[in-house]
């Protein structure tokens, strides 16, 4: 057989790995060499860091284990005294209970783990303000100016000031409140062509509002007090957007809902008379309303306090606004949710606006927007620890 004179082909190149045997995939470490063998004494002390170790497991497992179970009878306990609380024999302290977590943000549930809603419902409906429909009576107003005359019929008209007088300086006085579960500030602004609806813009949107003193400085103004209610999607504190009528400086900023709600509605007409009433938008302008906001309930009407049943709404921190009959403005702030202030009921709110001399007074937003202003700081201390909340109205002092 003869020999071919081609030359063989070249062998196939292949991949590393491939040449090395090895399947497609990491390649192959080069073993290690082998470990050697421990002594006596090193095998010791591995034992030892290894039972070291199985200890420190042990520790934290039993500490975890008793950390849960802590938790766990706490729980039960805290349960335990709440059903005490809620259903036990005194209808009257579930219902405080109910009624004060009620008009909380992050308490609101804790009731219906021991009532359902109708039950909830019925709570509620025997603990109540009674509505005051009465037409604010204006003539029982009659504006003093800031000094009436020693003698004159408008200082027999005024009201003897409480003894607890903090201070009085340009107009303003601050008064000390306290009662049994509540301390608090009462601001009294003897002229009230100075009060008007402050707002964080003109333009509400979804932006964030502004804390109060923000507010305040907007106006240039010495005092405030948080106004009315607003949407807060989510409860995050944006407070950009009221809920209702808003009306600054004869300016309607906000309308209600729809003109056929009629809503509880607080301000100063062009008379720097303090009306108070359910109204539409329309019925707000009609009846000359020069700085107003919706909030509720009303609490005094031509003189006479409304009719609260019950713990009404609970303990909780509240804003209120009132007129004496010689139209000095009265603001008022309770604090709340703390070991030294746990709150104040609406029969609380109206006990103290009367005592200082109200004709008509309203309710205003509470719990964590309650805060009083003056020159530059505020006087009560709020709820949350943060700082105030952002909002869109307060009442503000010039």
């Amino acid at each position: 057989m003869q020999e071919s004179n081609k030359r063989p082909a070249p062998a196939k190149r292949t991949a590393p790995a491939q040449r090395r045997g090895a399947t497609a995939g990491p390649a192959r470490r080069k073993p290690k060499a082998a470990a050697r063998p421990m002594n006596r004494a090193e095998q010791r002390a591995a034992r030892a860091r290894l039972a070291k170790k199985k200890k420190l497991k042990t520790i934290l497992w039993r500490v975890g284990l008793s950390v849960l179970t802590a938790v766990a009878l706490i729980l039960v306990a805290a349960l335990g005294a709440g059903h005490v609380a809620f259903k036990g024999p005194s209808r009257s302290l579930g219902d405080l209970l109910t009624v004060s977590m009620l008009e909380t943000s992050a308490l609101k549930f804790v009731p219906r783990l021991y009532y359902s809603e109708a039950e909830v419902a019925e709570i509620v409906a025997r603990n109540e303000v009674g509505a005051l429909d009465n037409e604010t009576d204006t003539d029982m107003i009659v504006i003093a100016g800031p000094t009436p005359e020693p003698g004159s019929e408008a200082a027999l008209r005024a009201t003897p000031k409480p003894t607890n007088l903090l201070f009085s300086e340009d107009g303003i006085e601050i008064f000390d409140v306290q009662g049994a579960t509540y301390n608090g500030w009462m601001m009294v602004v003897q002229d009230p062509s100075r009060v008007i609806t402050g707002v964080c813009r003109e333009n509400f949107s979804s932006k964030p509002g502004m804390e109060l003193y923000e507010i305040a400085q907007r106006y240039d103004a010495v005092a405030a007090v948080n106004g009315g209610g607003f949407s807060d999607s989510g409860g995050v504190g944006n407070g950009g957007k009221p809920i209702g009528l808003v009306i600054s400086e004869g300016k309607l900023l906000n309308k209600s809902t729809s003109d056929q709600d009629h809503n509880t509605v607080v301000g100063f007409n062009r008379d720097n008379k303090l009306i108070i009433g359910k109204m539409t938008s329309a019925e707000a302008e009609k009846k000359g309303l020069r700085d107003a906001l919706s909030f509720g309930p009303a609490l005094v009407v031509n003189g006479k306090g409304a009719e609260v049943r019950g713990a009404s709404s609970g303990l909780n921190p509240r804003t209120a606004i009132g007129q004496r009959a010689d139209g000095a403005v009265l603001m008022l702030v309770i604090d709340g949710r703390q070991a030294s202030s746990l709150g104040a009921t609406y029969a609380d709110l109206i006990s103290v606006l009367l005592e200082y001399g109200a004709v008509n007074a309203c309710n205003l937003d509470g719990g964590s927007s309650s805060l009083m202003y003056y020159k530059g700081e505020y006087l009560n201390r709020g709820v949350i620890l943060t700082g105030s909340r952002k909002m869109p109205t307060g009442f503000v002092v010039r």
